[in-house]
């Protein structure tokens, strides 16, 4: 299995906090977290491509999906704190050649006073790590 989530995820949660250093920053979804801005940043799907398939047996890319969720609780610009922080991950996402499928406004029903912003990105990583357009 080709595995660059974690190496991928503490670059772009470095550079989240680099601009927003009272961030809470994860890997992993929580329904409560700590402290606002919250960022969420995760792999969310991984397939074995099979037209890079050779007769090694071994994996040679996969495409992948990254789920970047971003929350605010903000009184004034909520909004714009959620943009500002995930056009950080897009940034740098774009510099590893993935494109972004979407980034748009979620409904926060649990609680409409929590801005919820979402951005997902897709790509093909091969077997050394090269990102390429999927």
């Amino acid at each position: 299995m080709i595995d660059i989530e974690a190496g991928l995820y503490d670059e772009l949660a470095r550079l989240v906090l680099a601009e927003f250093p009272d961030a809470y920053v994860s890997s992993e979804h929580v329904i409560s977290p700590p402290k606002f801005p919250a960022v969420f940043i995760e792999q969310t799907f991984s397939s074995e491509v099979d037209s890079r398939r050779d007769s090694s047996g071994e994996e040679n890319a996969n495409a992948i999906i990254w789920t970047v969720n971003v929350y605010s609780n903000s009184e004034s610009g909520a909004k714009q704190e959620c943009r500002a922080i995930l056009a950080i991950i897009d940034k740098r996402l774009r510099f590893y050649n993935m494109k972004r499928l979407t980034a748009r406004p979620i409904d926060n029903a649990a609680d409409p006073s929590i801005y919820r912003y979402v951005g997902r990105f897709t790509g093909l990583v091969d077997k050394d790590g090269n990102m390429y357009w999927r």
